[in-house]
């Protein structure tokens, strides 16, 4: 009786989780969106532009292992119900400046500071979602995470767009507010989970250092983490350079740029749907290779495509292969990792993907002058597919967490 009410009450908390990590990632999305459009109609620079997405890309670079790391010493709920106030109330306090010569420093401050905050709500969240979830449930809880996440990828730009021509900056900031007020409030109402604490006289500083010595020393960590971050390292190429492609290579009109980034949402959002119905049926090492496979197959298709058909082909199947090395590496990591450490481990990730975003950025330009936009695009997808060696490596020798759960064997690590 008292298990199967602490089972419902864990179930509502993941609902509650993924409806809190789906309005904050939509709020973030609605700003950097419309950010993005006040900024350039205010200077006309895409430097300026490219500035206000480097400050909101910054903050995971720097800061992810240390909010990995306050989130293995601190009540992962408040952290994110924290880091969704501290949001609402940075944007309110900087309405003011909007419609004033102080406007662009407001829009730059917000997305920095938001940018700052979700650095530590996304350990945060990601490190709570299995200790509310069983072990055979993880897959399906971070597949619909991973859905939620797309919805506000798709949605929070839209309403960010729209709000900003129907209602100005003002607008946006309001109703950005709102959004995270009420994700707080769901936040507020998940469960209570007692956490494992380790190294709690240590400074931050030095229990971020301890997270990353243990990721080094766990070899499976350590190889999924680094093929997380080469598949970054070259996503850009792609993500960059398919508005040349269309432009250049198909000789279509640029807004088919549009509608391929449809196509890709779409495949991500329906692969994610299909993980929440097989759920624990999803082998997480095998899935996590068979995507990033796809992903760098769909990518040479990409580079090889003479019309828009098979273009869009290929990003409807680039998308079902983000989406799935996503989830199954996720809850792969989320497995792996002792809870006292799992804070850690997940804003390791987050840095050394930003690291890799940021590096990919810098490069493409090179990449796809020095190349052409389809070599570029056949490199890219070899190198995902390569980096998809290793973990083939670690099938092979038979990943015990394939064999057993590895929650528990993570619950007897020190």
């Amino acid at each position: 009786m008292h298990r199967g009410r602490a089972m419902t009450r864990r179930s509502a908390g993941i609902a509650r989780l993924i409806a809190a990590s789906g309005i904050s990632w939509s709020g973030d999305w609605a700003l950097t969106t419309a950010a993005s459009v006040a900024v350039f109609r205010e200077t006309g620079s895409t430097a300026a532009v490219s500035l206000l997405l480097a400050l909101a890309a910054i903050p995971a670079v720097i800061l992810a292992p240390l909010a990995g790391a306050v989130a293995d010493r601190h009540d992962r709920r408040k952290i994110m119900l924290s880091a969704d106030l501290a949001s609402a109330v940075v944007l309110l306090a900087l309405l003011p400046a909007l419609g004033t010569g102080a406007e662009l420093p407001a829009v730059y401050a917000a997305v920095l500071a938001l940018g700052i905050f979700a650095t530590f709500h996304r350990p945060a969240s990601e490190a709570l979602l299995p200790s509310l979830a069983p072990p055979a449930q993880l897959s399906r809880a971070n597949s619909a995470l991973r859905l939620a996440q797309r919805l506000g990828f798709i949605g929070g730009p839209a309403a960010g767009a729209w709000l900003i021509d129907r209602g100005g900056l003002e607008t946006v900031f309001v109703v950005d507010a709102v959004t995270f007020f009420v994700s707080s409030l769901i936040i507020a109402a998940i469960p209570r989970v007692r956490a494992s604490a380790t190294g709690a006289t240590e400074s931050t500083f030095r229990a971020a250092a301890a997270g990353f010595r243990y990721a080094r020393d766990q070899r499976n960590l350590r190889i999924v983490i680094i093929s997380v971050g080469i598949t970054m390292l070259v996503a850009p190429i792609v993500n960059a350079g398919t508005v040349v492609f269309v432009a250049d290579e198909l000789e279509e009109s640029e807004s088919w740029y549009g509608w391929l980034l449809a196509a890709q949402g779409i495949g991500a959002i329906a692969f994610a749907a299909a993980l929440i119905v097989l759920g624990p049926r999803t082998r997480l090492l095998p899935t996590g290779f068979i995507a990033l496979v796809v992903t760098g197959s769909s990518v040479l298709l990409l580079a090889t495509s003479a019309s828009v058909a098979p273009a869009i082909v290929a990003m409807v199947t680039m998308g079902m292969g983000v989406v799935g090395l996503q989830v199954a590496f996720a809850s792969y990591l989320q497995r792996e990792a002792h809870d006292a450490y799992r804070g850690r481990i997940m804003g390791l990730v987050a840095t050394v993907a930003s690291i890799g975003n940021l590096v990919g950025l810098a490069i493409t330009p090179l990449a796809v002058l020095a190349l052409g936009v389809r070599p570029a695009f056949a490199v890219a997808g070899a190198i995902i597919i390569l980096s998809a060696l290793p973990i083939l490596s670690m099938l092979r020798n038979g990943s015990a967490s394939e064999v057993a759960p590895a929650a528990d064997r993570a619950s007897s690590r020190p």
